[in-house]
């Protein structure tokens, strides 16, 4: 009887295929400059667009008026406001001209919202209750969309 060998590797389906077929090849990684330029879909800048326009009216509505007068100096309030709607601005832009830094200044804008809504109750300025809930969902949502556009992107 013949002498047989087996082999304790385990095979692959792709065994016998060249080494080069087995490895992945590398990612070619873009420039930040590059990467910032480059176009997103129309879907994609609408989505993000009608998202900022109904949650953020949304989330703002729900505020109630103000219990108690600002706990902050008032010139950091107005500076958050500034750069919030600045960088509105330079989302719309950016969302305009479907590029990819639009959606990095909303990431910036919704970041800003909810480190807005979080100080509110916070600072003491409004009282904590259920508007809050909601205002944070609407924060938190235009995070996500943001995060799942610049992930898809």
């Amino acid at each position: 009887m013949p002498a047989t060998t087996t082999s304790t590797k385990p095979r692959t389906e792709n065994s016998h295929a060249p080494v080069e077929a087995r490895t992945a090849a590398p990612v070619e990684r873009l420039e930040t400059r590059e990467w910032l330029k480059t176009r997103i879909s129309r879907g994609m800048a609408m989505t993000v667009a009608v998202s900022w326009y109904v949650l953020f009216l949304v989330g703002v509505a729900l505020e109630p008026e103000a219990t108690q007068p600002e706990a902050i100096p008032a010139w950091i309030g107005v500076t958050v406001t500034v750069v919030l709607f600045g960088l509105l601005g330079v989302m719309t832009a950016g969302l305009l001209a479907r590029r990819r830094w639009g959606l990095v200044a909303s990431m910036g804008a919704a970041t800003l919202f909810v480190a807005g809504s979080v100080a509110c109750p916070v600072s003491g300025h409004h009282g904590f209750g259920a508007w809050w809930y909601g205002q944070m969902a609407c924060a938190l949502g235009l995070v996500a969309i943001t995060g799942a556009a610049l992930r898809r992107a």
